[in-house]
């Protein structure tokens, strides 16, 4: 995302935020648990894009908006990299070491996806809310 918030930063999350979304949606329970979170982002970031289109921020609000936006997209990206990692795992079943694996570090990475998903939501929201 360029330096400054604008429309397109609105879309580049909005439209990332989906795609992740749609992965997560018909993905093994592990992953499915999350898509409802990551649907909600979308919906906020969709849904006020057209409201700071039209808004004047001072320098300061427009850096925290930015990183507000970079974040969300940050923690994105993390969970479409998850995601590519876990299936990229599973596409081996003859292995049970792979199986438990998989496993493991699935619930070790997803709780903190979670949190930082949760956390950059209620960031914008609050920023929105403001």
């Amino acid at each position: 995302m360029s330096y400054g918030y604008g429309i397109g930063d609105f879309l580049a999350v909005s439209k990332l935020a989906w795609d992740v979304y749609t992965a997560y949606k018909g993905a093994p329970e592990d992953f499915s648990n999350i898509s409802d979170e990551i649907k909600s982002l979308h919906i906020i970031v969709d849904g006020h894009k057209d409201q700071f289109w039209e808004k004047t921020l001072n320098s300061d609000k427009q850096t925290q908006l930015q990183e507000i936006l970079q974040g969300c997209a940050n923690v994105l990206g993390d969970l479409d990299e998850l995601h590519t990692k876990y299936m990229r795992l599973g596409s081996d079943q003859g292995s049970s070491s792979k199986t438990i694996e998989r496993i493991k570090w699935t619930q070790e990475n997803i709780a903190e996806l979670r949190a930082r998903l949760t956390s950059n939501t209620t960031l914008l929201n609050t920023f929105i809310a403001r």
